[in-house]
């Protein structure tokens, strides 16, 4: 019996080429028959764009209030008829939203000494310790730091933060209850290269607020009486009306509000992109609902 003739090599190729291409043909075959062939889910729901404008009625539309993005938080044991004291870093003092003498002895147990804890000097001997809160302390610490940075060999000294009586030195001071330095979240900076002088009239003559008046609200601090704000010139009676007004105009004068709120109200957010104050920004938020008589929402 004759033997089987085994393929050629050649021969053996061609046939696994031409299996392949079968199974290539095969598997594109039955893709394009699933494509062909495959139902749709059905959806009745309207797309936006589907939806007639006239549909869209008056009621349908929801005015938006203000979104607080401060994180608000009580900042003080202290208790008082003032309703802001519950907004926390957001307080307001001010003649139309005053504390009483018990909220100030009380709030000033509760400051710790940025001299003690930082270094950071107060340059009139007569006003005592610069007590400030503990979260404001270490903010104002990093800003002096970083003015210090900006500027070699100068620095910023406190001229009065926390105050437990008020001044009668006309306008540009408060009565006892009436001060926003009794939040204990402000204070008064100077550079001690320019003098001892807290005057507006050199504002131009002074980096140091002007460097404060660009880059304090990143440390959550804010120039918190603005020329724009306040309410007239210094010759005229204080102005703090229901629309804003601080009724003072001072260059050196900083408070603590937190980062976020700092950063909205020096950029105006509420205001036209203008330097907020913060009297403005509490009503834009709905916390506060009359400046003028004290009342919070």
């Amino acid at each position: 019996m004759d033997k089987l003739k085994r393929p050629s090599p050649k021969r053996i190729v061609f046939l696994g080429i031409v299996l392949i291409l079968a199974a290539i043909l095969t598997w594109l075959s039955i893709r394009l028959l699933v494509k062909n062939t495959a139902v749709a889910p059905t959806d009745n729901r309207k797309t936006p764009e589907s939806v007639p404008l006239e549909t869209i009625t008056d009621e349908s539309v929801v005015e938006e209030e203000p979104e607080i993005t401060n994180s608000i938080k009580p900042i003080s044991n202290a208790s008082s008829s003032n309703c802001t004291i519950k907004y926390g870093t957001l307080m307001l003092i001010n003649p139309n939203f005053m504390v009483e003498n018990s909220f100030i002895a009380e709030r000033k147990t509760e400051l710790i000494s940025l001299y003690s804890k930082y270094g950071i000097a107060e340059g009139v001997a007569g006003n005592g310790d610069n007590l400030l809160d503990e979260e404001a302390a270490i903010h104002i610490n990093d800003m002096v730091n970083a003015y210090r940075s900006a500027y070699p060999g100068h620095t910023l000294e406190t001229r009065s933060c926390f105050r437990a009586v008020g001044t009668s030195c006309g306008r540009l001071c408060a009565a006892t209850g009436a001060s926003d330095h009794h939040t204990g979240l402000t204070c008064d900076l100077l550079d001690p290269v320019y003098g001892t002088s807290l005057d507006t009239d050199t504002y131009d003559q002074h980096l140091d607020w002007q460097w404060l008046r660009e880059n304090s609200y990143k440390y959550g601090f804010i120039d918190r009486f603005p020329e724009s704000w306040a309410g007239g010139p210094m010759s005229e009676p204080l102005n703090v009306d229901e629309n804003g007004s601080t009724g003072l105009f001072e260059t050196w004068h900083y408070r603590y509000v937190g980062i976020e709120a700092a950063a909205e109200i020096a950029t105006g957010k509420y205001n036209n992109g203008q330097y907020d104050s913060l009297e403005h920004y509490l009503k834009s938020l709905n916390l506060v609902i009359d400046l003028k008589n004290g009342l919070c929402k």
